[in-house]
């Protein structure tokens, strides 16, 4: 589905919408990890239709989403000054803003004094007062000389930023879901949810979507991965009720089709964030333990973003083998085609196309584009 031009009850998706500055996300209930991360999209700086291309959702979801967020009072038209008085006012207590709850960044040490110092003892490991979430320890000390080179290498990220991602990787060998996190083990809900949407704010791949990141863009997908991960176990003991009896949750052993989607996901976060050639690794990876038509469709758009046809074509050809009478498979086919240089087979696969069903009117209208544009290269 392509971006609409308007949505019920916003309008035009070329305005550049603001978050109503007496919405609380934390006090909402229906605002999810999907819903924070498109709040912080939003800044009245770009159009809503930059915004819900730049989510990495697709896009039927992101436009039910912002209209959620529209009809509970979270989102400003350009010359509203309040959000219409949504259709239920929610009735917990307040709370505090999410920003203030973020540590501040830390200062990078001088050339040659030590990188670090230990933790003082009046907070020992894995001890946060009630109801806080406690500041992570950037200071890294003791790096492994992995880590050295990882903060010195030629990337995108601020060393705040690199800082924070080697020290949540830090926390992911101990298992430990409150630590990772930063909160006690008798959190409750909103102390979880304040943690967990403070950490997605800074951690989500697509925040850093176009940047050059190196070693980084698989570091910060298996780190945001592992929060939430750690954030879905602590709020619903149905997964896992280890955390009940105070001890870390151990994880299950995966089936292979578990691994397999663990591998779309973090293919999907690298393809987000910048890293189209590592995305198509797991891609594959994930394809050959479990074939379905979602993974061979993300794998083959990815592999047309990276510039390589030849895979392209072969995911493509797999996913449109599997669901014939899908006309946007066929049209990703004739994508990969033409990439390939092979006009006449992009030219035949689309006229097919046409001739099925769809009751999507722009994905008929780009399928007619689609194949004037190739006539025309026949034709040049």
């Amino acid at each position: 589905m392509s971006v609409p031009a308007e949505i019920g009850g916003i309008g035009s998706t070329l305005q550049k919408l603001r978050v109503s500055p007496g919405f609380d996300p934390l006090k909402e209930a229906s605002v999810g990890p999907d819903e924070y991360f498109i709040l912080s999209r939003i800044d009245g700086q770009q159009t809503l239709r930059d915004v819900l291309l730049q989510t990495g959702l697709p896009i039927e979801r992101a436009v039910a989403i912002v209209t959620r967020l529209r009809s509970i009072g979270a989102l400003l038209l350009p010359n509203e000054t309040a959000a219409p008085i949504p259709a239920r006012v929610p009735q917990a207590a307040p709370t505090a803003r999410i920003h203030q709850t973020t540590p501040a960044a830390p200062i990078t040490p001088p050339r040659g004094v030590p990188m670090g110092r230990p933790r003082t003892p009046s907070q020992p490991p894995g001890r946060v007062a009630s109801g806080s979430v406690a500041p992570l320890d950037v200071s890294l000390p003791d790096p492994s000389p992995e880590e050295l080179r990882a903060l010195t290498e030629d990337s995108s990220l601020k060393d705040a930023e690199r800082r924070k991602i080697l020290a949540l990787a830090r926390l992911l060998a101990a298992r430990d879901p409150w630590a990772l996190l930063g909160v006690p083990r008798d959190a409750d809900a909103r102390t979880l949810k304040r943690a967990y949407f403070t950490l997605s704010k800074d951690i989500h791949p697509d925040r850093f979507y176009g940047k050059q990141l190196g070693s980084f863009a698989e570091r910060l997908a298996t780190v945001f991965e592992a929060v939430s991960r750690a954030y879905e176990r602590l709020t619903n003991p149905d997964k896992s009720g280890a955390h009940q009896l105070g001890e870390p949750a151990v994880e299950a052993t995966q089936s292979p089709q578990e691994y397999a989607a663990e591998l779309f996901e973090r293919a999907c976060a690298l393809e987000v964030s910048g890293n189209p050639l590592e995305a198509m690794k797991l891609f594959s990876a994930a394809i050959r333990i479990d074939v379905q038509t979602k993974y061979l469709r993300r794998s083959a758009s990815c592999a047309l973003a990276a510039n390589q046809p030849r895979t392209a074509l072969e995911h493509a050809k797999k996913a449109q083998s599997r669901s014939p009478s899908d006309p946007s498979l066929a049209r990703l086919l004739a994508s990969a085609f033409r990439a390939c240089g092979k006009l006449a087979d992009a030219e035949e696969v689309l006229v097919m196309a046409m001739a099925l069903k769809s009751e999507n009117d722009s994905l008929g209208t780009e399928l007619r584009n689609d194949l004037a544009e190739v006539r025309r290269l026949l034709n040049g």
